[in-house]
């Protein structure tokens, strides 16, 4: 049978100057003790007061699994496909395989989940 995994959630960071690794609870490569490790699903968990984006990430897309982004509070700016979209707290989107998409801007304070299945590495940027 598999391990039970059960942790706190990370604390807010209010510090931008900090550097901190992701927080990943459950993926395939958790950089830390605090995931869980897991070929079938990834996590990510953001809860900070600056946009660690910053001019924005590439646009990409996945070639196996499907994401979601869920805002639990502030507010994300992601371009799908070309187009613009503004997802504000306790709003969700997902992007299926192939999508191409990007997170332009981060609106803090923001908490917010970033999940992936399955979780592989399988991100291919456009140039």
């Amino acid at each position: 049978m598999p391990k039970f995994h059960h942790q706190k959630l990370p604390e807010y960071n209010s510090d931008p100057n900090q550097k901190t690794l992701p927080n990943i609870l459950s993926g395939h490569s958790p950089p830390t003790e605090l995931g869980f490790q897991s070929d079938q699903l990834q996590i990510i968990y953001n809860f900070k007061n600056h946009n660690w984006v910053g001019d924005g990430e590439e646009s990409h897309y996945h070639t196996e699994s499907d994401e979601a982004f869920i805002v639990l509070q502030g507010q994300m700016t992601v371009e799908v496909e070309g187009e613009i979209f503004e997802i504000r707290a306790r709003e969700f989107c997902c992007f299926p395989k192939g999508v191409s998409h990007a997170v332009l801007k981060v609106h803090p304070p923001i908490e917010a989940l970033v999940i992936r299945a399955p979780s592989v590495l399988d991100k291919v940027y456009q140039s």
